[in-house]
């Protein structure tokens, strides 16, 4: 089946309501909440082409700040001033260059699928962008804008240690689902 640009603009809709979605379905931490919107991201990444898994991303942000409270506390323009900010900038710019690395293993126009190591690679590099976006925004945010101040340890500690395991098994998951549904799509 060829897929229309519409069949991708829906599911990139579908995928920006289930990032919404997972950042309600959450266990608290100390500083930043885990949630399960990293796990939509990245299987947004997994299965559609890379401008249209940073447009959920995208998008999801974007309806965010607008006011809908679709983030873990809320929305608004006010939630630039949060410490999980940056990380959600980092979904977008994490989807694509995830996408870019499974496009390269396996191009949209080739009829193979990607295999679970490919997602492995993508999902590494996905992680690796969001939590580079998300610990230097808080950092940045913490240390020159609001003047709250966070030194290395701490920010690394609850911005990193506490919430890669977590991720990481998202991530698996995730590749495991995208295995699957990909040979249906």
């Amino acid at each position: 089946m060829r897929k229309t640009k519409l069949y991708y603009l829906t599911i990139t809709a579908l995928f920006t309501a289930l990032i919404a979605v997972g950042a309600f379905i959450r266990i608290p931490m100390p500083m930043l909440p885990f949630t399960m919107q990293t796990f939509f991201a990245m299987l947004a990444c997994f299965l559609l082409p890379k401008k249209y898994s940073a447009s959920s991303a995208a998008l999801y942000l974007i309806l965010g700040l607008i006011g809908l409270p679709i983030f873990t506390s809320g929305g608004g323009p006010g939630y630039v001033l949060t410490p999980g900010f940056g990380y959600l900038v980092g979904f977008i710019v994490a989807n694509f260059a995830g996408g870019y690395v499974l496009e390269k293993k396996v191009p949209l126009e080739c009829s193979g699928l990607p295999l679970f190591g490919d997602y492995i690679a993508a999902g590494v590099v996905n992680i690796l962008v969001v939590y580079i976006f998300g610990l230097g925004y808080w950092y940045m945010l913490a240390n020159m804008i609001t003047g709250n101040g966070i030194g290395l340890w701490p920010l690394i500690l609850n911005g990193l240690l506490m919430t890669l395991p977590g991720d990481l098994i998202k991530m698996i998951v995730a590749t495991l689902v995208a295995v699957r549904v990909k040979k249906i799509i």
